[in-house]
This record gives C-alpha cells, structure tokens and sequence, in this order.
C-alpha cells in the first residue's frame, strides 16, 4: 500500500467544556478513495431525500436522532474504510490548554500519534493526504501541522535509526459540506465519543468491527 488518505474530525472540545476529547480518522486507499466517497454521498442524499432534509444542508453527527444514526453509520461503513481514533481525558493531561499555542500543540500531538501508527503498519507506504475539516481546524494549527509530523515522525527518526524511509504528508483543509467523507468522518466521531461522554456503548459496537487503532490518552491515568 504506497498511498492512503486519512479523513479527520473530532468531537468535543480542548477547552474548559466536558472531560474528553475525541479524534477520529477514517482511513480509505487512496485509489478507492473517489469510489467510496460517491457511495457514501448516494447514501447521505438518500437519507436526506427520504428525511426531506435539503440536499445543501450538511449532515451534523450531534444532530441526528438514535434511529437514523444506527441506520447511517450501518449503510456508511464498508470493508473499504477503516477506522482509526484516539480520544484524550483532559483532566488526565499536563498541558493546561488554556491558549490557542497549547490547543494547537496537544491536537497535533494526538494526530501524530494516530499517523505513526499507520507508518508503522505499512513498511511501503510512500504518502498519507490528510483531510481535514476547514471550519474546525485553527489558523496556526493549519500553519504548523505539516512541519510538526515531519519533524516528529521522520527527522527525530533519523536520529534514532539508521534508515528511516521517508513518508510525504499532503494535507487539505476543505469546507465539511463539500467532502461527504469528512462528513462521515463527523457523524463516526460524534457516534464514537457518546462511549466516553455519556456511556453509550450501542454506536461504539456497531463501528468496532472497521476499527483497526483505538487509543485512549494518556493510558496510565485514562478515565481515573
């Protein structure tokens, strides 16, 4: 596998509101990233036909009642996407993300996380292009993303083995209405984070036969 693409959004918030903070990524290979991006666009405008929701309006994952979320993320979900997240207890945390540099800096940490894991599973990959949601991700963080899993997943590398292949990282920031993977990627997060927010387990399960990497941060302290 030379080339994946990973589709990002998170759910919860790096500040003061609730514990947990939650980022999933959906993972599709890169040449079957356009066909699966078409099935999951029929699936949600059929949805919205049959819900007579307007096919402009953007599915929100906060937003859709218990039935139709079982019902989306069932018809969604497919061998061909598989999910990886990493969900964070900010009470457990040493960083205090009460700035916008300290929320940058934690969110690129557990995206790094996520990414070194896939470099680790696959020995050929050559390039990851990252999606990410443009309304939800920062200005200094869109700044600073690129150089930091460089630095963090290659040159560090560098300095621990003698041969470290290098993975290029293209990374797009695009409008969520405009990106149904995105889309899907808001309405798996949203269902994965009601296991840590409000102990509802009944989504989790039903995704956990698609996720390949589920980490929850840090280990030691989780949930204590």
């Amino acid at each position: 596998m030379k080339e994946i693409s990973l589709f990002i959004d998170e759910s919860g918030n790096l500040g003061s509101q609730g514990r947990f903070f939650l980022i999933c990524a959906l993972e599709v290979q890169c040449i079957k990233s356009k066909t699966v991006s078409r099935r999951v666009a029929r699936t949600i405008n059929k949805f919205k036909k049959r819900k007579l929701i307007p096919k402009s309006k953007e599915l929100k994952g906060w937003s859709i009642k218990e039935d139709d979320r079982f019902e989306l993320i069932t018809k969604i979900l497919s061998k061909d996407i598989k999910v990886r997240y990493i969900v964070l207890d900010k009470d457990k945390t040493t960083i205090l993300l009460k700035k916008a540099d300290d929320k940058n800096a934690c969110y690129n940490y557990l995206v790094q996380l996520i990414i070194k894991k896939i470099i680790k599973t696959y020995t050929d990959l050559e390039k990851i292009n990252i999606y990410l949601d443009n309304r939800s991700v920062k200005i200094g963080n869109r700044l600073s993303l690129k150089p930091y899993l460089y630095n963090k997943l290659i040159l560090e590398q560098l300095e621990r083995k003698d041969n470290v292949k290098r993975v290029e990282f293209e990374i797009n920031y695009l409008e969520s209405e405009s990106c149904f993977l995105i889309q899907c990627a808001d309405i798996i997060s949203n269902s994965l984070f009601k296991k840590y927010n409000s102990n509802n387990n009944v989504f989790y399960k039903v995704i956990r036969p698609y996720i390949v990497f589920e980490s929850k941060f840090p280990s030691k302290n989780f949930g204590k």
